[in-house]
This record gives C-alpha cells, sequence and structure tokens, in this order.
C-alpha cells in the first residue's frame, strides 16, 4: 500500500434531505501522480449503487471541513496513502458525530493511543509484514491472509509473479491491533496468519463507529476479503437487503454462428431438465479474417441471420424461453490479432489488447455506427437482446458511459479508469436512447447526442472490479447484473492467468451465502463439452457432466436460477444520482 478509492419546519426538512446521503473521502495524497485514492473511491462508489436512493458526495480528505460528516447518514474513509495529511477537524468530527463513519486503511493511528482506545479499546501496534523467512504449508511466504466472518473464510490474494524476477505479490499489510479494553467492539471479522496462525481483528464495530484494518480493493478476487466489505456497507449505511431469496444466474458464452451446434442443443437440454433459465450471450456476426478456423473461403464473414442450421437453433431456443444477451457485434476488431488469433470470440472489440489500452481511434460516432451494424442483424433475426456485454468486459471509459446509456442493463464485470466526462443533456426519458430502434432518425438523434461527450483520463492506470450484487449506476452511469463467480477454465492463455475449477466456484458461491443480496452468477462456454484431450471438461466430446454438477450443487446452496427478464421487469428502481464532488 505505501508504494502503491417556519424556521424549525425548514430545519427539519434540510436535515431530512441531507440525511439521505454518504460522505465518500479518499487521499489525494502530497504527490502529482498518486492515483489509487480516486481509484479506491470509484470502487465504493460503484458499491453504493446497490442503493440508489442514497445521494453520494466525494471529496479528497484534505479538503474536509468542519461540520460535513454530519451533513450524511454515512461517511467512508478510504485512508490508503501512507501517512498522509489529514485536517485536524475530520479527527475531531469522526469522534463526536452520532452518524455512523466508518475508516479504512492507514493513519487511524494518528488518533493516538488515548483516543484509540477510548473509541475501540484497542492499542495499534503496528503495521503487518511479509515473512519470507516463515513459509506457510505450500512454501509461500506467510501473512494475514485468512479472514473469518460470520462463520465463512477469506482470503487475501499472494502468488509469485510469473516472470523474473518472480517476486512474491500480495497485499501483506493491514495494521496490527491489540485489544485493551474486552467488550468495548465488536471484532465483526479476524485475520489469521498463514504461518503462526495468529489472530488479529480485522473490522471492528464500537457503536456508530467501524475501522477496517486494511484498504480491501487491492487484488480483488472471487474469495477475497473485499467481499467481507461488500456486506458491512449493509450495517455502515443501516440498509437492509433488496431480496429475501439468492438470485442464481447462468450465461451461455461466445455463442456465434459457427459455435458447433451440438454443443448448444447439449446445454439446451441440460438447462431444460435442470428447469435453469437459458440465458445466451449471442455475438451475431461471426468473422474469421485470419483464416483461423477449418472453414471455406465463402465462410469468413457469417451474420447469423444467414446459417439456416444456427437460426433452427435459435428458434427452437427461443420457443423455450431463452433469453439473448449481446455480446459484441464481432467480438473481435478487423483483420488483425487482438492479440490471439482475429476470431469472433477470442479476441477483443474494444479494447487494443495489443498495447493493453483503449483503441487509439475509439469515438462515439465510430462507436455508434459499430453497434448499428449489430443490431441490424439482431433485428433481422429477430433476437431481443435484454442486456449488454462487453467482450471480455473491457472497452474505454467513452463506451462504458456509452454503453449506459443505450443500454437498460449491462451484465459482468467492468474496468475502471479515473476520468472526466463532459456533462450530458438530460433526454425526455431513460429509454429515450436505448439501442432498440433502427430508424435513420434514431441513429442521428444518438449521434448528436454523443457528438460533443468527451472524456478526459486523469492516469493511464485501470482497474477492475467484481460485483456480488446488481448495481443500480456505477461511475459510467451502467446498470450492472453482476458476474461474481467466474467460469469453468481448463487452460490458461495469454489473458487468462489462472484455471478454475467447478469446485472452486461452488466453494465462492458458498462462501456468498453472508454477503447479503450476493448473486451466483457464472457464464460457461459450450466448448467446455469437448474432450479433456481437446481442451474441454468432457469425458467424451459433448459430455455435459461438469455443468450438470455445477448446476445440481449450486442448487442445493439455495440459489435460484433466475430468468433475467423477469428480474428487469420487477427491479426499476432510479439509477442513482449524479455524484456531489465536495472543493
Amino acid at each position: 500500500m505505501k508504494s502503491i478509492f417556519s424556521a424549525l419546519a425548514f430545519l427539519l426538512i434540510t436535515t431530512t434531505v441531507q440525511a439521505d446521503c454518504v460522505n465518500i473521502y479518499y487521499d489525494r495524497g502530497p504527490v502529482a501522480d498518486y492515483w489509487m485514492g480516486k481509484t479506491y473511491a470509484n470502487f465504493v462508489q460503484n458499491l453504493l449503487g446497490h442503493f440508489p436512493h442514497l445521494d453520494q458526495k466525494l471529496g479528497a480528505i484534505e479538503d474536509y471541513r468542519a461540520g460535513q460528516i454530519d451533513e450524511c447518514r454515512a461517511t467512508i474513509y478510504i485512508a490508503s496513502y501512507f501517512e498522509n495529511k489529514i485536517p485536524d477537524a475530520f479527527f475531531q468530527d469522526y469522534k463526536n458525530t452520532t452518524k455512523n463513519v466508518a475508516w479504512l486503511g492507514y493513519s487511524i493511528w494518528k488518533f493516538g493511543p488515548a483516543e484509540l482506545e477510548k473509541m475501540f479499546g484497542i492499542q495499534y501496534l503496528q503495521l503487518t509484514q511479509m515473512d519470507s523467512e516463515k513459509l506457510d504449508l505450500v512454501g509461500q511466504p506467510s501473512f494475514y491472509r485468512t479472514f473469518q466472518y460470520k462463520g465463512e473464510e477469506f482470503e487475501k490474494f499472494g502468488e509469485f509473479s510469473a516472470t523474473p524476477p518472480y517476486q512474491f505479490v500480495a497485499a501483506y499489510e493491514m495494521a496490527m491491533m491489540k485489544e485493551t479494553i474486552p467488550g468495548k467492539s465488536q471484532w465483526l471479522a479476524t485475520a489469521k496468519h498463514s504461518a503462526h496462525q495468529g489472530i488479529l481483528p480485522y473490522v471492528l464495530r464500537a457503536e456508530n463507529k467501524f475501522y477496517v484494518a486494511d484498504v480491501p480493493f487491492s487484488f480483488m478476487h472471487e474469495s477475497d476479503r473485499y467481499l467481507i466489505f461488500t456486506d458491512l456497507l449493509f450495517d455502515i449505511l443501516n440498509e437492509k437487503p433488496r431480496h429475501t431469496k439468492k438470485m442464481g444466474f447462468l450465461r451461455v458464452e461466445d455463442v456465434h454462428p459457427v459455435t458447433p451446434l451440438n454443443y448448444l442443443y447439449n446445454i439446451q437440454k441440460v438447462l431444460k431438465d435442470e428447469k435453469v433459465p437459458m440465458h445466451v450471450s449471442l455475438i451475431p456476426l461471426f468473422f474469421d479474417p485470419l483464416y483461423r478456423t477449418d472453414r471455406a473461403p465463402t465462410e469468413e464473414f457469417i451474420p447469423m441471420d444467414r446459417h439456416v442450421a444456427f437460426m433452427n437453433w435459435i428458434r427452437e431456443a427461443q420457443s423455450e424461453g431463452a433469453r439473448f444477451i449481446w455480446h459484441g457485434v464481432t467480438h473481435q476488431l478487423g483483420r488483425q490479432k487482438n492479440p490471439h488469433d482475429g476470431i469472433s470470440g477470442s479476441d477483443f472489440e474494444f479494447w487494443d489488447a495489443t498495447a493493453n489500452k483503449p483503441l487509439g481511434f475509439d469515438n462515439s460516432s465510430w462507436l455508434l455506427n459499430r453497434m448499428r451494424e449489430g443490431l441490424y442483424t439482431l433485428n433481422k433475426s429477430k433476437i431481443e437482446v435484454l442486456a449488454w456485454l462487453t467482450p471480455h468486459y473491457q472497452a474505454s471509459s467513452l463506451d462504458y458511459i456509452i454503453f449506459g446509456k443505450i443500454f437498460q442493463w449491462n451484465v459482468g464485470r467492468v474496468i475502471y479508469y479515473n476520468h472526466a466526462a463532459t456533462a450530458m443533456a438530460p433526454t425526455a426519458s431513460e429509454s429515450d436512447l436505448w439501442l432498440k430502434d433502427m430508424s435513420e432518425a434514431q441513429h442521428q438523434h444518438r449521434l448528436d447526442y454523443f457528438k460533443n461527450l468527451n472524456v478526459t483520463i486523469e492516469s493511464d492506470r485501470w482497474s477492475g472490479q467484481i460485483f456480488p450484487y446488481e448495481i443500480f449506476g456505477d461511475i459510467y452511469g451502467q446498470r450492472l447484473i453482476p458476474e461474481n463467480l467466474g467460469n469453468s477454465q481448463p487452460f490458461k492463455n495469454a489473458h487468462v492467468v489462472r484455471t478454475r475449477s467447478v469446485q472452486q466456484m461452488v466453494r465462492d458461491a458458498k462462501r456468498n451465502l453472508v454477503i447479503r443480496d450476493a448473486w451466483a452468477s457464472f457464464f460457461y462456454h459450450p466448448f467446455l463439452f469437448d474432450s479433456f484431450e481437446s481442451g474441454g471438461r468432457g469425458f467424451y466430446p459433448g459430455d455435459p457432466t461438469e455443468l450438470k454438477l455445477l448446476i445440481t450443487e449450486i442448487k442445493k446452496l439455495g440459489y435460484e436460477f433466475i430468468d433475467l427478464k423477469d428480474f428487469i421487469k420487477t427491479n426499476t428502481a432510479p439509477k442513482r444520482k449524479e455524484t456531489v464532488i465536495r472543493k
């Protein structure tokens, strides 16, 4: 973390309005190129999108003014810069407020021993370190790695880098606290050392005050201690869960006209037998410009409506209630490797994966014209799409902002830049820009609306975020259906850095049961029906055993697989309002 987001009546009305908000403070830091504080604040803002009725007020802690804590029902401070300068007024207000306040990470020691003991009944000792001499059971350097919360265990990331000098990478620091007044604060979560098994408090609560002993957003993954914070938000905000049931969501990934039909029919049968709604991540235009598949010269480019056998499967799936998610226009980019082989479903479409940055020619006109090509084929094929799914979850900030406006819902994980965007005019209704109408007039309306959209990137560093529950507006303005379990992944490649098993997915689904409103959301590739020898998960070609096992085990945990169309109909909360920036 060091190196490295009547007068009385008027008064009552004003207080009520002001209380329905959340303060978010982050470390701007003393150096111009420090970007992580704002990024961590972005992550908190996004999670607060699960509570869209709460306004957000965002500011750097360095600009804090006395009394601001009491303007909102809750305040969250992300202390990510070591020994950052914090205004005295914030310390005083944190101590004295009766509103809920949460402090994450560094600098809690600046209260001094007496105040820490008075507030939490603890003594700050030091920051924990990684021990390269005392190894854990698998031979890795040891640190406080696992976390107990509500009877479940979460864990921090820790791995050796894949390239020289093979350093061990982990977020090993956290504040080491010693209890001095037993019972003064609740230990909501504890941390356990991976070698000597020592226990430390990780999340403390003393009445309205919360403390999290690190910033839980670094090296985020499916079983991370970050998930503890996503649940803790309900307590910090005094909010109840939105749902009474645990939702499961399965999508069939990267389906295009050349996907083997026998595997699609197999998946369809499994889902029908298991009574799981079928959601197809659909790529309407197949393109293989570099001749990487065994095909005829005339099959380089295949719109789905021209592939009779594929359309027969589509019609049968529709007749059985299949839902469709739009997963890119071609899910690849031009006649080039980006970065793999140029084939639909394999490469990136809205991201320069060779340079690992946004596309150099990206702009609103290019994006909207490309999307129109895909919409034309979808409409010809009589496909209604419920949501958008960005290929490989990566696009520019400009693209994400547009996706958030032209689709009611988006699916999956997102990457975030610290950015600033020009304000856009309000529309007659939220649906005014939705990408359904093919008319020239509506297309021109979108082009005109977005032509002055300008996005400035404040740092070229970006970070990704996983969501355990749905979000009614992230910092890009997207409603998001979560994907928090990943996928069965039998092999690594240039952008898949680790394998993943069904057993790991089920374990994480069980872990998520203690997270309020958490889904069990994942995707499954048709190629996994191949045999092991061919890169799949089957004992023989077409073997459905793994998918059946995954569905069965998720159901056993109590998750109910939802129909996305029904979910959208019944979850109509408006998007959260634009954030108020404190200066």
